[in-house]
């Protein structure tokens, strides 16, 4: 097995290599700025788009993230979203669920980039207000089109170009560094411990996880719940596995589950809690942004699984 140093140094020369190489290898030539773009979105829905938009707006923080590392400052953003930090000052359309159609349409933005996993349901009354592109982004494998995308729709093809190879390339690398480790068992909680939801490898998470070498021990089971990717599980199963990593997002309740788990005899039996691996994980981060930090989530998520950075 590859040790944690060796491959934080494999990491650190490759990515230098790969960023290099994204920014050095020669593009298509953009279209004129004149020139209209037909653009087919996630839906396989083709939108004309006359000229550059001037006012976008993504209707979740995670699309404007992408549209932020891309060089698009949208005209408005989702509720709650504080990154990039000049996100906090712009106006709020509400939330990617139940997002206020008349604050958005207050903006009078002539793009509106949706969330086809929220949105799909309204698809008539945003393009009653601006034409609209969906985008569905499930794990990090659909970072670098979805930015290939935004680009296409934004005229910023060099700027989504670059950072979508870049994007390529640290997929394929922290792939080479999972199949290296002989990686932890893990388990992932989304919810409360009454209403818990077990991620799967389908998952934002699960998928990052699976790819720096983890073995989710809710793969095996069915979908079941609100959600596509998460399975339940009983308590007694996850004790029987007795997995090496416990990692919750804690929703719908004050108190993280960690602190529930730890006055709990059965949770707290597990070798996570002996061991201090159970971890509370950063929603934004791991769950409701899948975007351009998962650079950032791979990076920290390295450094719990096997103690060093993936930097």
């Amino acid at each position: 097995m590859q040790s944690a140093t060796s491959a934080r140094r494999i990491i650190s020369a490759l990515l230098a290599l790969m960023l290099i190489a994204a920014v050095g290898v020669p593009l298509a030539a953009a279209q004129e700025a004149s020139e209209p773009r037909t653009i087919v979105d996630f839906a396989r829905r083709q939108i004309t788009l006359e000229a550059p938009p001037q006012r976008v707006v993504g209707m979740s923080a995670s699309i404007s993230e992408m549209l932020f590392a891309i060089g698009v400052s949208p005209v408005g953003v989702t509720s709650g979203m504080d990154y990039p930090p000049e996100a906090a000052a712009l106006p709020d359309i509400g939330t990617g669920y139940q997002p206020n159609l008349e604050a958005l349409a207050a903006l009078e933005p002539d793009l509106i980039i949706g969330n086809a996993q929220l949105n799909m349901n309204i698809l008539d009354k945003l393009e009653a207000i601006a034409p609209t592109i969906m985008i569905m982004t499930m794990t990090a494998s659909d970072v670098p089109q979805n930015v290939r995308l935004l680009g296409q729709a934004t005229w910023h093809d060099t700027e989504a170009e670059y950072l979508a190879r870049a994007y390529d390339g640290y997929l394929a690398l922290a792939d080479k560094i999972g199949a290296s480790h002989e990686g932890p068992s893990i388990v992932f909680i989304v919810g409360t411990l009454d209403v818990p939801n077990y991620g799967k490898s389908a998952t934002y998470f699960g998928d990052m996880a699976k790819r720096l070498g983890a073995v989710n021990i809710a793969d095996s089971e069915a979908d079941a719940g609100p959600f596509p990717g998460y399975a339940q599980l009983s308590l007694e199963a996850i004790v029987d596995a007795d997995p090496d990593f416990v990692f919750t997002v804690t929703r719908g309740s004050p108190t993280p589950m960690p602190e529930t788990m730890a006055s709990d005899p059965l949770w707290s039996s597990l070798s996570a809690f002996q061991n201090a691996r159970v971890i509370e994980l950063d929603n934004r981060l791991f769950v409701e942004s899948p975007g351009p930090r998962f650079i950032e989530a791979m990076a920290q998520l390295f450094d719990i699984l096997y103690g060093e950075g993936m930097e």
